[in-house]
């Protein structure tokens, strides 16, 4: 009997499985998607206490839209950070690698704009940070972002 009773558990839990499709009706399981566009030198030559030397803004509405800057090696000019994204419950990290590290013998302020679409929460805590690819100045920017509502 009781091998009986096994076999018909073990059978309607197979079948479960197997009609199951893997998925989350849950929004906060869906991930959300990221992006980024990184600008030319903005400033060349100027002292490091110019005001551009922690610049952060956002705009949160249907995405999320980071500006933020990073002081970095000034040649190449161009396509020269990779740059990747983490996120953890209400906790975004942006990683920035300068991959050009030692070209040169002068730095620059660099603008990096990231978008993240897909995001459920109203509130997140995005962390900044840049380094080599395997060591950062962690964090470069620290800040709390509100999801603002369309009046």
């Amino acid at each position: 009997m009781k091998t009986k009773a096994f076999v018909f558990i073990l059978g309607f839990v197979a079948l479960t499985a197997f009609f199951c499709k893997e998925g989350s009706t849950n929004p906060e399981d869906q991930p959300a998607s990221f992006n980024y566009l990184s600008s030319k030198c903005v400033t060349q030559g100027l002292g490091k206490s110019t005001g551009l030397d922690s610049l952060f803004t956002y705009s949160f509405t249907d995405k999320l839209l980071v500006d933020f800057s990073v002081w970095a090696n000034c040649c190449p000019d161009s396509n020269r950070f990779a740059v990747t994204c983490a996120m953890s419950a209400d906790t975004i990290v942006v990683s920035v690698a300068d991959t050009a590290r030692s070209l040169c013998r002068c730095i620059c302020i660099y603008m990096i704009h990231a978008e993240f679409t897909g995001l459920q929460r109203d509130s997140y805590v995005v962390r900044c940070r840049i380094g080599n690819g395997q060591s950062y100045d962690d964090p470069i920017h620290l800040v709390q972002v509100f999801r603002q509502t369309r009046p």
